[in-house]
């Protein structure tokens, strides 16, 4: 039996390229639980980094979205941007450089 150490080869499949989950797994061969605890911990630990990419309403409002319609109103039928968000969030992640 062969002590894989989890930690080390989230690390390693980073640092030779690996940008996603999927990626990972294949580069490591870990269950995803394994590889989604371990990018948990190097996130805390502060050796990777995680980027929430743009998604849903804009920061700028209904005028900087593009499905508003003339006078800045929301295309959406929303009154407004969302205060809560719903759903999923994309996240890049990121090696630690430095």
């Amino acid at each position: 039996m062969s002590s894989v150490r989890p930690l080390n080869a989230v690390l390693h499949a980073f640092e030779q390229g690996a940008s996603t989950l999927d990626e990972i797994a294949v580069r490591t061969a870990l269950p995803r639980d394994v590889i989604v605890a371990s990018v948990g911990h190097l996130r805390r630990m502060g050796r990777i980094e995680a980027r929430e990419m743009v998604a849903g309403c804009p920061s700028g409002g209904c005028g900087s979205c593009a499905f508003a319609h003339g006078g800045a109103t929301p295309g959406c039928a929303a009154s407004g941007p969302s205060r809560q968000r719903r759903g999923p969030v994309l996240v890049q992640l990121n090696l630690r450089r430095g």
